[in-house]
């Protein structure tokens, strides 16, 4: 009997770029009649939850326990606890954002961490900036000014639509600033099992405390069932499925490759919120859109040229090390 052929990275790629797209539905289904003050919190949980089982199932516990030899210490720690305080600050504008002006608006605006999130790798770790950057940042600019007219020729959802911009820039700061964090992180020795549990206990943390500040914590007891389960569907999806293929597909296919395929999300929950929420598109507003999907697929394949040549110079000027005898 014939083996069957492993799944392509390609594939898991595009698992979750349907999660997060799906995801961006929840969120949307659940903003309407729901607190956005209740969904970091429950987004979180699903994710919490799997970073406990691949806790588990890793057995990398040890790195958390300061009298063990794994133990990855603090500086390696913090960055996680960090990202985990910054994305939800990110995610509670960016549930606001989704209520003021809709999905088809707001996630290719988010899509722009991808400029954030290369500036602030400069800035923090010192990594190389690009000219040929500039290509695909100007792309996203003119996909942004393309969407934002088609939106001024069109329905908006709200008549305070236009909140949704500084909100949702504001967010695509933090995932940027976020991401580079978790690398960070990484780079000190961090397990991804490791990171993704201190993340979201951050994570679900920090949305706590966002209930307890704004004297809304009982909200969590009278949000309909119907919006609770749209949160957490939101976090299933997104949280767990999105974050479990894109990790599959890093380990089976080039990195340039897999962002590629992870940069059209927004053009894929533009497609599911005209059809399943049918939020208001037009041709400019479709442009627009693709336009920042091409941007970001260029950011991210110039990205990641970049950080190849680098880790080329860099293993070029190591000395050779003579192979150790029997």
């Amino acid at each position: 009997m014939a083996k069957r052929p492993p799944v392509r990275g390609e594939v898991w790629a595009l698992g979750s770029v349907l999660g997060y797209a799906s995801g961006n539905v929840f969120d949307a289904l659940a903003v309407t009649g729901g607190d956005p003050l209740v969904g970091p919190f429950l987004r979180g949980l699903p994710s919490l939850a799997l970073g406990l089982g691949l806790m588990w199932k890793h057995g990398t516990w040890a790195e958390l326990r300061p009298r063990s030899p794994r133990y990855i210490g603090r500086r390696a720690i913090m960055p996680f606890i960090w990202a985990g305080v910054l994305s939800t600050i990110g995610l509670f504008l960016y549930y606001f954002a989704i209520r003021a002006g809709g999905v088809i608006l707001t996630v290719p605006l988010i899509e722009t961490w991808v400029i954030w999130g290369t500036l602030a790798a400069w800035f923090m770790l010192g990594e190389e900036l690009r000219g040929f950057l500039l290509i695909g940042w100007g792309v996203i600019a003119l996909g942004l000014a393309t969407l934002i007219f088609g939106q001024l020729q069109g329905h908006p959802l709200t008549a305070a639509w236009y909140w949704a911009l500084p909100l949702a820039a504001l967010a695509a700061m933090s995932y940027g600033v976020s991401g580079v964090l978790w690398r960070d992180g990484q780079l000190r020795g961090a397990h991804q099992s490791t990171a993704i549990l201190l993340q979201f206990v951050s994570s679900v943390g920090v949305g706590l405390i966002g209930l307890a500040a704004s004297g809304r914590g009982a909200v969590l007891f009278s949000t309909p069932p119907r919006n609770l389960l749209n949160f957490l569907g939101s976090g299933v999806f997104s949280g767990v499925i999105a974050i479990y293929c894109i990790f599959k597909a890093l380990r089976l296919a080039p990195v340039a490759r897999v962002y590629a395929v992870s940069s059209l999300t927004p053009l894929t929950a533009t497609f599911f919120a005209r059809v399943f929420l049918h939020q208001y598109l037009n041709l400019p507003m479709l442009l627009g859109v693709t336009l920042i999907c091409a941007g970001v697929i260029l950011t991210q394949l110039f990205r990641s040229r970049a950080e190849a040549s680098a880790q080329a110079a860099r293993e070029a000027d190591q000395p050779t090390r003579a192979p150790r005898e029997a």
